[in-house]
């Protein structure tokens, strides 16, 4: 568990925002590698043709040497102009050299794999995976195609980690692949974290979050409590993330969502949120 500092009084009226909406962010992968990943294109290739229907690869004459460019025309995204496919990057960074502290956060919430920070550091390169040009799709649509491309990916390169940094997660190159491929890629599986803080300067208080759904537009959740089991908070929270994810946005201000307790009803606020990174998240109000 990782420390939080800030202040201990309870807020006495709810913050009045303008907007509840997050803007929707990059979606960005690494894969982490002991040997120096080289491009296997036709294994790629082929592992994409097996989730995609059209797909516009990069010709074999000009193929840069550390990037890879795809487009999915399975996928179209509407701007004013017209309609372009949905795009998707590999990128080979120039100084191939792992800034291990931009993962510190990660390490201590990917709960799913307790060897993620041995296994990572033992690594000494990386590809990094973005979406490209598809902010304009549905959230679904977008998370759906970008986690085709990223299962492909891994799955021709076969490398010892993956880092979703949206959701500051690490797993099992593996445990990604099964995830992420449930309901035909169509979920937040590994693009939602829950996180776990202790408060520091309180004997027992904690708060909790979900991470990720921000990245798509939407809010995450965010609860701070000290009377409940960590995990029975968890599984709400992954619950009502998912809530979220398969309805859109139809929790409002002051509605009530089912608690823990039988029959009771904790009250969601829309606010900024305690946590970094600074996002609109739906705050639970349990009336404590």
């Amino acid at each position: 568990m990782r420390l939080f500092n800030f202040n201990r009084k309870k807020k006495e009226k709810k913050e009045e925002i303008e907007q509840f909406e997050n803007p929707t962010e990059l979606l960005m992968v690494k894969l982490f590698f002991e040997s120096e990943p080289i491009f296997k294109d036709e294994k790629i290739e082929q592992e994409l043709k097996k989730r995609f229907k059209q797909i516009e690869l990069p010709e074999n004459n000009d193929k840069p040497t550390n990037s890879r460019h795809y487009l999915f025309k399975d996928y179209q995204v509407k701007f004013e102009e017209g309609n372009i496919p949905a795009q998707a990057t590999i990128f080979i960074p120039d100084e191939n050299k792992i800034d291990f502290s931009e993962l510190n956060a990660s390490f201590g919430q990917s709960w799913s794999w307790s060897q993620a920070e041995e296994t990572v550091k033992k690594c000494s390169y990386e590809l990094l995976l973005t979406d490209l040009m598809s902010r304009n799709l549905d959230y679904k649509e977008r998370i759906e195609y970008f986690q085709k491309f990223v299962a492909s990916v891994i799955s021709a390169m076969e490398p010892n980690a993956v880092w979703i940094r949206n959701s500051e997660m690490v797993l099992k190159p593996i445990d990604f692949l099964e995830k992420s491929s449930q309901n035909n890629y169509q979920n937040v599986n590994v693009f939602m974290n829950v996180r776990l803080f202790n408060i520091q300067g309180t004997e027992s208080e904690m708060i909790m979050d979900t991470l990720g759904l921000n990245s798509l537009g939407l809010p995450d959740f965010e609860f701070r409590f000290s009377n409940y089991d960590a995990q029975q908070i968890a599984g709400l929270l992954f619950n009502y993330g998912h809530y979220i994810f398969e309805n859109g946005v139809v929790i409002e201000q002051g509605n009530t969502i089912e608690g823990i307790e039988e029959n009771s009803k904790w009250k969601c606020y829309f606010s900024h949120s305690q946590l970094e990174p600074k996002r609109i998240v739906i705050e639970i109000n349990n009336g404590g």
